[in-house]
């Protein structure tokens, strides 16, 4: 039995015909649908290269499959693409047995569109607020109010009509974009600590570290950003005027931005407008995995001023690290962190009031580690991967019973068009 996963993220063609990615998921991830499927295809955007792809970020292999879209990025191009994305996605459709949409995104709604005019039936993986990811200032185009407007009513309808459905979060999601009442509904993160969890040694030297930030040692604290800079919306924007806000008001303070994108060209000029380019550094791109946490070691606070979330890998990597967080109060962030470490997104004054406080109260610093290593230990492996093994059981059974609904009702309008022939 074959399933279908249509997703927003992009992926690279290799020279090599094999489909590779910048980020999770690569094939460990997509091998976690093999435990309840035969095959698994995925619907996705892929960019071709010629240029050599590591291996460890290989996303196809034994069992797990592409079907390539046109790469395109953002509305324009979306709407000269749309012919083909049509025909591609209705070519994928009618080939596979079962369908889960990781959902908000135009080619969840693409193949959603195509499975309810063949009668079929599909599940979702809620993985972002739709109403968030078009708030203002996260996307910058005259059309974001309609778009928001647009994109919320159908992750609504696509939540509504699904025989299945699986939150990132434990109540956030769950709460704007219900399932009926007869689908399967449950919580499973995405996020994969694997052995990823600070050691002892690698705790206390968090704690001497923070102690020694919040009694003066005489260093900047050094704030740690991991997110794409493709956009505005995981808001490297509100981090470099709140750290601008600190350096006027005294507070030596330095900003490390992990990531890059189409637009880290726009947030260089911003630091070099507010004055503070010498105290912001811009790490680009690296692999997933040691390099991210070894980042994660080396800075004293996490900051996620995120416009739109889901239940955010990045900040459960440093909270895993022991890492004391600030995050903005969207998604799935308010689950994960105490009160006093939530902002409002895009506000700058309030992200630098939060980032003071922390660096100033080493009783806050040293309770925000307890707490971050407790919440932490929520995603281990062995609980995360049993919840997703039941969703991924029952997206079978309920997609079985549905497809050998539809082939009687099938064979018995054909019979009865033979009668009506003889007739």
């Amino acid at each position: 039995m074959s399933v279908l996963i249509a997703l927003e993220q992009h992926f690279i063609g290799g020279a090599d015909g094999h489909v590779y990615t910048s980020d999770p998921p690569n094939y460990a991830f997509w091998c976690r649908y093999l435990s309840a499927f035969e095959e698994v295809v995925v619907l996705a955007r892929v960019r071709q290269t010629t240029d050599p792809q590591p291996p460890e970020q290989r996303a196809d292999g034994p069992g797990v499959t592409f079907c390539g879209l046109p790469d395109y990025t953002g509305p324009a191009e979306y709407l000269r693409n749309i012919a083909q994305l049509r025909s591609e996605v209705r070519k994928a459709v009618f080939s596979a047995d079962a369908y889960i949409l990781r959902v908000p995104g135009a080619i969840g709604n693409l193949a959603a569109s195509e499975i309810r005019r063949l009668g079929r039936v599909y599940s979702v993986e809620v993985v972002a607020d739709s109403w968030d990811v078009f708030s203002p200032g996260a996307i910058r185009t005259p059309l974001r109010p309609l778009h928001r407007r647009l994109m919320t009513s159908k992750l609504r309808r696509n939540c509504r009509q699904a025989i299945a459905a699986s939150y990132v979060t434990r109540s956030a999601l769950q709460s704007r974009y219900p399932a009926s009442a007869g689908a399967y509904v449950c919580a499973v993160s995405d996020v994969r600590l694997g052995c990823h969890f600070a050691d002892k040694e690698t705790i206390e030297n968090r704690r001497q570290k923070v102690i020694e930030l919040a009694e003066g040692g005489g260093r900047p604290a050094r704030l740690g950003f991991v997110g794409s800079l493709a956009n505005h919306v995981k808001g490297a924007d509100v981090l470099l005027k709140a750290a601008a806000i600190c350096l006027q008001g005294g507070l030596h303070v330095e900003a490390n931005l992990l990531g890059d994108g189409r637009r880290r060209w726009e947030f260089e000029a911003m630091a070099l407008e507010l004055g503070v380019s010498q105290h912001v550094l811009f790490h680009g791109h690296v692999p997933a995995g040691k390099a991210v946490f070894e980042f994660l070691d080396s800075i004293d606070i996490f900051v996620m001023p995120s416009r739109m979330e889901g239940l955010p890998r990045a900040m459960v990597e440093a909270m895993a690290r022991g890492c004391p967080c600030i995050g903005s109060s969207v998604g799935g962030i308010p689950e994960l962190l105490a009160p006093e470490a939530l902002v409002p997104p895009s506000d700058e004054r309030e992200l630098s009031a939060a980032i003071r406080r922390f660096v100033s109260d080493r009783d806050l610093l040293l309770r925000m580690i307890e707490h971050n290593l407790t919440v932490a230990e929520t995603f281990r492996p062995e609980l995360l991967e049993e919840a997703q093994r039941s969703f991924l059981s029952e997206v079978r059974e309920r997609s079985l019973v549905a497809m050998q609904s539809l082939r009687g009702s099938i064979g018995i309008g054909n019979l009865v068009r033979r009668d009506s022939l003889k007739s």
